[in-house]
């Protein structure tokens, strides 16, 4: 849960806006400390608050906004149209507002600012003593001044590394600008600010980051990583890929595997199929393989199709330097393929999921 001030700072309003949006029953909080009479936000409430500026910037009223809300997306859909009618009759000159209008009507629920522009609204500004890679180390309780002797035990976490590139550049889901480490979080659609600190201990220098991006996914109010510097080098952005396969595998037909696969189901341990429909993933990035002759594999993914080689056992994207391996399976008279998946997590960190496929017939 978000306290009211944390929503505040993502969302980049007053409180006195959220605490009026709740009480006429806009965006009310999720619960209230009968005590404090502090309102908590789940992190969904980002979502909603970019939707009703988005909606106010189409001379929407706070009272059809608050309809909208409530409405299926086909009723939404006949409020754009409405609001349209409308604007096109009194007010001639808002074409932009109107242009707006129409491209909400193509994907409704999607008016907010993508993540790509809202990096583009935040300003950078220099540090030059955090650019290099910082390794790291452990958590500490926020309410401690930092020492060495401080850190506490390590937990898993995605960021084990960072890299600080020069100009604040993106790499691996955040960026920087002086002060902030931006964690961007497409689920929910959001770039969150983490603020950090450089703190110098003898011949080593410590960066603690207030990991406010957590919270969106844990009730953990005391999340402080540290993690130490381990140099001051000047890279791109693949020249962070610690984790590299070899693709120049000589090519070895494999006629069974020849035809078409679709996606049933993401694993994030081989063993952990099961050839239940009920149990399977329904929403799916990859959605499916085609292996053709020639050692050609096109992967059909949500945002389009990505050729790459394979060999007998092995699917090889050459760009990304990933060999990922593949089995079959048979399970009540029908043939499954289990592939390794390895996106930028691995060439981050090694991780490897996987992913099932099933036999187009």
């Amino acid at each position: 849960m978000l306290k009211i001030g944390e929503l505040s700072k993502i969302c980049q309003v007053n409180i006195q806006t959220l605490r009026y949006y709740d009480r006429i029953g806009l965006l009310c909080a999720d619960r209230v400390d009968d005590e404090s009479g502090y309102r908590y936000y789940a992190p969904e409430k980002v979502l909603v608050y970019q939707t009703i500026v988005h909606l106010k910037s189409l001379d929407f009223s706070l009272e059809e906004i608050k309809e909208f809300l409530q409405v299926s997306h086909e009723k939404q859909l006949v409020m754009y149209r409405n609001k349209k009618q409308e604007i096109l009759a009194f007010v001639q000159e808002k074409r932009d507002i109107l242009q707006k209008i129409d491209d909400s009507c193509k994907n409704v629920g999607a008016g907010y600012l993508s993540l790509n522009e809202q990096i583009l609204k935040i300003p950078f500004e220099d540090d030059p003593m955090v650019v290099g890679k910082w390794v790291y180390c452990g958590n500490m309780d926020r309410k401690q001044k930092f020492t060495e002797s401080d850190i506490l035990q390590k937990r898993d976490v995605l960021q084990k590394n960072l890299y600080f590139l020069p100009g604040g550049s993106p790499v691996w889901g955040y960026f920087w600008s002086k002060g902030n480490l931006y964690i961007m979080m497409p689920d929910y659609n959001v770039v969150v600010p983490n603020p950090y600190q450089i703190v110098t201990c003898g011949t080593n220098v410590y960066m603690t980051v207030d990991f406010v991006a957590e919270r969106f996914y844990s009730s953990d109010d005391t999340t402080v990583r540290i993690y130490r510097q381990v140099d001051t080098a000047i890279r791109t952005e693949r020249e962070t890929y610690e984790f590299r396969d070899d693709v120049n595998l000589p090519f070895v037909p494999d006629r069974h595997v020849i035809g078409e696969w679709e996606a049933v189901d993401f694993l994030m341990t081989s063993d952990a199929f099961t050839a239940d429909p009920s149990r399977w993933r329904k929403k799916l990035w990859i959605r499916g393989l085609q292996f053709h002759e020639r050692g050609i594999c096109m992967k059909l993914m949500a945002g389009g199709k990505r050729m790459c080689q394979y060999t007998t056992g092995v699917i090889m994207d050459v760009e990304n330097e990933t060999a990922e391996h593949y089995i079959f399976r048979q399970e009540n008279g029908t043939e499954y393929l289990i592939a390794e998946h390895k996106s930028g997590d691995y060439s981050y960190n090694g991780e490897i999921q996987y992913y099932v496929f099933r036999r187009k017939i």
